[in-house]
C-alpha cells in the first residue's frame, strides 16, 4: 500500500493549496497514511539474486581449490570472506541501503557455506538438517537487528529446508520448525510492514503443519489443514476489524493461502474415494490430537467473536460450513450405527460440490456485477475445474458431456460479455 501512500503524499499539498482540504485534515490524512522508507521490492529481489549468484561463484571456486589447500588457509579463506562481506555491508547501511542489503544477503550465503566447509574440514559426523537450523538463526537474528525483507525470506526459506530434511530424510516430525516460524518468523511480518512476507509465512506455515502431521498421522492431515485454514480465515477477518488500513491489507495476504487450502480441501472433499482417507479420526499420537484440538479450538473461538461483533463474512461462513460437515462424522460416530455413517458419508461429497458450484458461481457473479478481474478468474477456473472433474466422473453418455460443455461455455460467454461491459461502464 506504501505506493499509495506515496500518491497521497504528493497530492495533499495541492489539496491545501487549492482549498480542497484544512490543514488540519491534510495532518491527519499524514498521519494516518504515512509514507514509509522503504526498498523497492523489485531492486531489492534483483539485488538479493545477484548477491546469491556472487555467493556460489565464490563457494565453487573454493570448491575447485579446495584439496590443494592447506586447514588453515581454508579457515582464513571462509572467515575472511564472510567478515569482509558483513564488514562492508555495515559501511554502506547508511551511504547505500540497497547495496548494503545486497552484501549483507552475500554475507548470509558465505555463513552457510562457512557452516558446511567448517564441517567437512572437520570431519564433523553430526545431524546435518541441523546446519540449515544454525544457518536460519543466523539469518533470523540479521532480519530482526536491521531489519531486513531480503533476510526474513532467507529465513523462511532456511527453516522450511531444516523441516523438510528432517521430515523426509529422518521421518522426524520436528514441532520445533512450526513454533520458531510462529516465533520467530511471523511477528517479522509486522515488523517490517510487508504483506508478500505475510503471504510466504502464512503457506510457509499450513505446509510444515502438514508435513509434520504426515509423519505422526496422516489421516489428520486433511481435517486439521481444514480447520486450521478456517481458523487462521477468521483471524484474518478480525485483523481487518480491529487493524489500520496497513495492518489490514498484511491480514488480506495471510488469509491467501488458507483460503487455497480451504478450497483444496473441499475439492478434495467432493471424491466419494477420499472421504474416508480425510474423515478418519484415528487420533493415533499426542501431536496430531493436540493440533486437531488446537485447530478447533482457535477456529470456533475466531467465529463465535467474529459473530458477537457482527463481522461474519461470506467467506468465513464457507469456511465454517465446511467444518461444521467435516466434523459431523466424529460427533455421529459416538451415538450412531455403522449403517447411518454410510449414509452419510455419501451425502458429504454432494454437499461440497453443491458448495464449490455455488462459490463459483457467485464469484464470476459478483465478478461481472463489480468488473472484478480477481473475482472473475478466480469463479471461472473453480467451475471449469469442476465442470471437468465432474463430468468425468458422472456422465457417460456423449449427448450429456457435449450438453455439460456447451452449458459451461455459454455460461462463461454470458458472464464474460456482463464483465466487458461493467468494465467499460467503470472506466468511463
Amino acid at each position: 500500500m506504501n505506493k499509495h501512500h506515496q500518491w497521497l503524499a504528493t497530492q495533499i499539498p495541492l489539496w491545501v493549496k487549492d482549498k480542497t482540504i484544512s490543514q488540519q485534515q491534510a495532518d491527519q490524512l499524514q498521519s494516518r497514511y504515512p509514507v514509509k522508507d522503504s526498498i523497492n521490492l523489485g531492486r531489492l529481489l534483483l539485488t538479493a539474486v545477484g548477491a546469491i549468484m556472487i555467493g556460489l561463484g565464490v563457494i565453487l571456486l573454493f570448491a575447485y581449490n579446495w584439496d590443494d589447500m592447506h586447514k588453515y588457509a581454508k579457515l582464513a579463506v571462509i572467515f575472511g570472506s564472510l567478515i569482509t562481506s558483513h564488514s562492508l555491508a555495515l559501511w554502506f547501511i547508511h551511504r547505500n541501503k540497497l547495496l548494503s542489503e545486497g552484501l549483507f544477503v552475500l554475507g548470509t550465503m558465505l555463513m552457510g557455506s562457512a557452516i558446511f566447509l567448517v564441517g567437512q574440514i572437520y570431519h564433523l559426523d553430526t545431524h546435518y538438517p541441523n546446519a540449515f537450523l544454525l544457518w536460519s538463526a543466523g539469518a533470523l537474528l540479521l532480519a530482526w537487528a536491521l531489519p531486513s525483507l531480503s533476510q526474513a525470506f532467507i529465513a523462511i526459506i532456511l527453516v522450511s529446508s531444516w523441516h523438510l530434511t528432517e521430515v523426509f530424510d529422518f521421518n522426524f516430525s520436528n514441532h520445533f520448525a512450526l513454533l520458531l516460524i510462529l516465533i520467530a518468523v511471523f511477528p517479522l511480518v509486522w515488523r517490517l510492514h510487508s504483506p508478500v512476507l505475510a503471504r510466504f509465512v502464512s503457506a510457509a506455515l499450513l505446509a510444515g503443519l502438514a508435513l509434520s502431521i504426515m509423519v505422526d498421522d496422516e489421516s489428520m492431515i486433511g481435517i486439521t489443514l481444514l480447520m486450521s485454514a478456517t481458523a487462521l480465515i477468521s483471524l484474518q477477518q478480525l485483523a481487518r476489524h480491529y487493524g489500520n488500513p496497513e495492518q489490514q491489507e498484511i491480514a488480506i495476504e495471510i488469509g491467501k493461502p488458507a483460503i487455497l487450502v480451504l478450497i483444496g480441501t473441499m475439492f478434495c472433499l467432493t471424491f466419494h474415494d477420499l472421504i474416508d482417507d480425510m474423515l478418519e479420526f484415528n487420533f493415533s499420537s499426542f501431536s496430531s490430537n493436540t493440533y486437531f484440538w488446537a485447530a478447533l479450538s482457535l477456529s470456533q473461538i475466531s467465529f463465535v467473536w467474529l459473530l458477537i461483533i457482527k463481522q461474519l463474512r461470506r467467506i468465513v461462513l464457507v469456511a465454517e460450513f465446511t467444518v461444521l460437515i467435516a466434523f459431523l462424522p466424529l460427533l455421529l460416530s459416538l451415538v450412531t450405527d455403522t449403517d447411518i455413517l454410510q449414509d452419510l458419508y455419501a451425502l458429504i461429497p454432494l454437499t461440497f460440490n453443491f458448495i464449490l458450484l455455488i462459490s463459483s458461481v457467485w464469484l464470476m457473479i459478483e465478478g461481472a456485477r463489480q468488473a472484478s478481474r480477481k473475482h472473475m478468474i478466480t469463479g471461472s477456473l473453480m467451475f471449469s475445474v469442476l465442470a471437468m472433474v465432474r463430468y468425468t466422473d458422472l456422465f457417460e453418455s456423449l449427448v450429456m458431456r457435449a450438453s455439460v460443455f456447451l452449458l459451461v461455455g455459454i455460461t462463461l460467454f454470458i458472464i464474460g460479455i456482463i464483465y466487458q461491459s461493467n468494465k467499460k461502464e467503470a472506466q468511463s
